[in-house]
């Protein structure tokens, strides 16, 4: 989850509708991976880029099933953690394919992700399940309309 602070905040009057707040800036203290989604939003004769970001699979998972008619996504970064990506650093990379790992009672043991690098990075509670079975939540190539 993104933590955001009063003193961040940008007292503009709602430009996006009675709904939205602006941030200068949003913290995020989990060690976790986390997405930078770029969307295409078309409404009438009008068509507009923005960029989210989401905190968590689920979260990504959840924005891919309830967006709305006219929302293309163009492209999906994921940001991992230097304890997943081998390096010292944070690395962003374009994701091609996330997968949910679960076990027989549909509890979720971990997502994998795999990135235009041809890199697959796993972030899961139990590596070596032996009832493990998977479902793809995102993939580049199944379209974004």
């Amino acid at each position: 989850m993104f933590i955001t602070y009063r003193r961040a905040e940008i007292a503009y009057p709602p430009l996006l509708g009675e709904d939205t707040q602006m941030w200068r800036f949003v913290e995020f203290e989990e060690h976790r991976p986390w997405f930078y989604v770029m969307v295409n939003r078309r409404q009438k004769a009008a068509a507009w880029r923005t960029m989210l970001l989401i905190p968590s699979e689920d979260e990504l998972e959840d924005m891919l099933k309830r967006r709305t008619a006219g929302t293309l996504i163009e492209a999906i970064q994921v940001v991992l953690p230097a304890r997943l990506n081998g390096s010292a650093d944070w690395t962003m990379e374009r994701l091609t394919e996330l997968v949910r790992v679960y076990d027989q009672d549909e509890r979720v043991l971990g997502y994998d992700f795999t990135t235009a690098s041809g890199n697959t990075y796993s972030q899961r509670e139990c590596r070596h399940a032996l009832d493990a079975a998977k479902h793809q939540v995102y993939s580049s190539s199944m379209g974004s309309a």
